[in-house]
């Protein structure tokens, strides 16, 4: 647990990430091309420490793929705006944010995401035996990998119940809960693969002592477009508030 004052403070950084995110979406949408900016180079600097010129180019143009079809679905859960107040009676007691208009599914993305890299490295720390992939992040094991996936599908439950009004059917909510913690493992793995490749322990240092843009945004970077496929079929007419 010795680096549980950096984990905190990153909890704190996706913490207002997330409050700044889902209550003024517009927030997020003038954020995403400075991040895009910041992680475009933070991958330019991984790639050039590849050891080969193929390896260069298919890294940095894999990651532009990822970090641009990241962000741009971070966009598209924007254009989602849902209003509480006027479904709810005024005598109701409910949630405070279930009386103002939000954006439910950058809180669907966001929230899953950092509760199951807080959830993994917790109980990774803890109990953690197991290696999962040594090779290319000898921290995260299968005890922690497990906890993060089963934190990612109560945060989806959370969000699908608690912030949208009327909740979200099951026939969203399942495949998403399913979906979520391995998009982020996924996203987490294929950043460290590439830092390890390159020979680095963290993308950048715009973060002091917490890496750069790519590490505090890798899971979310392959979670943001499932939850935007759930967003696109939930909208084509498969579900209906």
């Amino acid at each position: 647990m010795k680096d549980l004052p950096r984990r905190t403070i990153t909890a704190i950084i996706y913490g207002a990430f997330f409050l700044a995110a889902g209550l003024p979406g517009p927030v997020l949408t003038f954020a995403l091309p400075l991040l895009f900016v910041l992680g475009l180079l933070e991958l330019w600097r991984l790639a050039r420490a590849l050891p080969s010129t193929g390896k260069r180019a298919a890294a940095f143009v894999a990651g532009l793929i990822v970090l641009g079809g990241g962000l741009f679905a971070l966009l598209y859960l924007t254009s989602y705006l849902q209003g509480h107040g006027e479904l709810i009676a005024p005598d109701a007691r409910v949630w405070p944010w279930l009386r103002v208009n939000l954006y439910p599914w950058i809180y669907m993305a966001l929230l899953p995401t950092w509760a199951a890299d807080i959830a993994g490295y917790v109980v990774g720390s803890l109990i953690g035996r197991r290696k999962l992939a040594p090779r290319i992040s000898p921290g995260k094991t299968w005890e922690g990998t497990i906890a993060g996936f089963l934190a990612a599908a109560i945060g989806v439950w959370f969000v699908g119940t608690q912030v949208f009004a009327p909740s979200l059917p099951t026939e969203i909510l399942v495949p998403v809960a399913l979906a979520v913690g391995p998009a982020g493992l996924f996203g987490d793995l294929l950043e460290s693969a590439v830092k390890r490749a390159a020979g680095v322990k963290d993308s950048g240092t715009i973060f002091p002592g917490h890496g750069g843009v790519l590490d505090r945004i890798d899971s979310l970077l392959l979670v943001a477009p499932v939850i935007a496929l759930a967003l696109n079929a939930y909208r084509s007419g498969m579900m209906e508030l």
